[in-house]
């Protein structure tokens, strides 16, 4: 279900995939772990609030469908934790490239990765993301 513990390189991000296709996760993990990342998995959104806080993930991978919550949903919800405002987000998608530029409404400062590029995009999404979300101005009350 996760890897409790992750690869560590000290240089990299500490980096939390969260995919329910096994083919696709494991795809991620190891692109994201032979750039020297630490790497956390999930097959569900279940428990990532908590495996982010708990192990101090930097970056958060989502596919976009999944069974239990879309990915862009969870995202959303993230983006909204003051206690995650510097948590990077990439969302990973099959989806049309109009579908794709429509994810980053719902969040604001997420990177979006297409599937069938990801060994092209992933790598660059991560390290744009942190930036985006660090450099975002700081959202109080609603």
């Amino acid at each position: 279900m996760s890897s409790p513990v992750p690869t560590t390189n000290q240089r990299g991000l500490r980096v939390l995939v969260i995919d329910d296709d096994d083919v696709s996760r494991e795809m991620m993990v190891n692109l994201l772990r032979d750039d020297g990342h630490s790497v956390f998995s999930l097959t569900s959104p279940i428990g990532a609030t908590k495996h982010i806080l708990v192990e101090d993930v930097q970056v958060v991978v989502i596919d976009v469908m999944m069974p239990s919550m879309r990915g862009d949903k969870l995202a959303a919800l993230l983006s909204r934790n003051p206690k995650l405002k510097e948590l990077g987000m990439v969302l990973v998608s099959g989806a049309s490239a109009s579908e794709l530029d429509s994810f980053t409404s719902e969040v604001p400062g997420a990177a979006v990765v297409d599937k069938s590029a990801m060994h092209a995009q992933l790598l660059p999404a991560v390290r744009r993301s942190l930036k985006r979300r660090g450099s975002e101005p700081t959202r109080t009350g609603r």
